[in-house]
């Protein structure tokens, strides 16, 4: 249990430095529905790749 623990705040870390990599940089064409759209594809990348590595590191630690 641990583990998980571990590994989910690892990836809270890292959602979190690409969130905020993303919002460093000023762009001259903002705006809300293209940042939501980045975020949205950023964020259906990520879920999938979670979730398989979860389904993997349950399978092969127990």
């Amino acid at each position: 249990m641990t583990i998980l623990i571990i590994f989910a705040a690892i990836v809270c870390v890292a959602a979190l430095v690409i969130t905020l990599s993303l919002t460093k940089t000023e762009d001259s064409n903002y705006s809300s529905q293209r940042s939501i759209g980045n975020q949205l594809i950023i964020y259906l990348g990520l879920i999938p790749a979670i979730v398989i590595v979860l389904v993997l590191g349950w399978f092969f630690l127990f």
